[in-house]
């Protein structure tokens, strides 16, 4: 909080300086017509009468300060223009220092027991360690259109939403290109167990590229291709504790089920619906975003 107050000071300091700076060489600027016009008078012979010497003078003072005020104008609407981008560039770093990376009061030991629980061999490194490698791979399957490789890793109802707003980019022909992930943080947020089933609230802060492009000419239509985004987000990830729901044959040939099964049956194909007794991810959303 201190910190934040001197940052703000000094801020303040360094906009108050430009602008005295900016009034001081109006001033001298305003000045500087009256002084010519005088010197420009007084150059004049004095055998010159007083009247014209007057009228000649009050001429060029009009025209002096006519040119004046044209200048004087430009430097005011160029020092309203530099003050504006300071204060912009200010505020916009100001911004992005606070927000990129939340500081979030959560005990991630306590959390850890209290999971530990339901589950005595949890990993918390290990869990969060798979969370991410579920995104990645949940995000490059969205990008490539194909979400059938990843539907093992997500509630139906996740998966059904997906889907339908693939089917919308495809129709359009646009792409959403997300690439170059880059994790910065991971915490484990909450636990929840209702019935069996355990539910883990994470947050994760991320740094990618995520824009949309034309399908085929790859054209950025909407979003930023040259600067990677920071996103904050909470996902929450499900498990059943119950294990005699485990698939362990295939419904469609009898074929044994792996343990570390792709979600496919290796002899038919068929789907295998197993997420009951693995993790899988239930609500992604982002609580703030920021481009760097």
């Amino acid at each position: 909080m201190k910190k934040n107050i001197k940052t703000n000071l000094k801020h303040i300091f360094i906009i108050l300086s430009i602008v005295i700076s900016i009034v001081l060489i109006l001033n001298i600027v305003m000045e500087r017509p009256t002084h010519a016009d005088s010197g420009f008078s007084t150059s004049h012979s004095s055998s010159h009468s007083s009247s014209h010497s007057s009228s000649h003078s009050s001429s060029r003072s009009g025209s002096g300060g006519s040119g004046s005020m044209s200048i004087e104008g430009a430097l005011i609407v160029l020092a309203i223009y530099i003050i504006i981008a300071i204060v912009s560039k200010i505020s916009e770093k100001t911004k992005t220092n606070s927000i990129s990376i939340p500081r979030e009061n959560f005990d991630d030991g306590a959390i850890e027991n209290k999971i530990k629980q339901y589950i005595p061999d949890f990993n918390k490194e290990e869990f969060l360690k798979n969370g991410y490698n579920m995104y990645c791979d949940i995000q490059k399957a969205w990008m490539d259109f194909k979400l059938e490789d990843v539907k093992d890793m997500l509630t139906d109802e996740l998966y059904t939403m997906y889907e339908s707003q693939l089917a919308t980019l495809e129709v359009k022909g646009e792409q959403n290109i997300m690439k170059d992930f880059v994790l910065k943080r991971s915490y484990l947020k909450d636990v929840n167990n209702q019935n069996d089933t355990v539910t883990i609230t994470t947050g994760y802060i991320i740094e990618f590229y995520d824009y949309i492009a034309e399908q085929g000419t790859g054209k950025v239509i909407r979003g930023e291709s040259r600067r990677k985004m920071r996103v904050t987000y909470e996902m929450k990830f499900r498990q059943t504790l119950d294990q005699s729901k485990k698939v362990d044959k295939c419904p469609n040939c009898g074929a044994p089920v792996e343990v570390n099964s792709s979600g496919f049956c290796s002899y038919c194909r068929t789907k295998l619906v197993t997420e009951n007794t693995k993790w899988v991810l239930t609500q992604k959303q982002a609580l703030n975003q920021i481009y760097l």
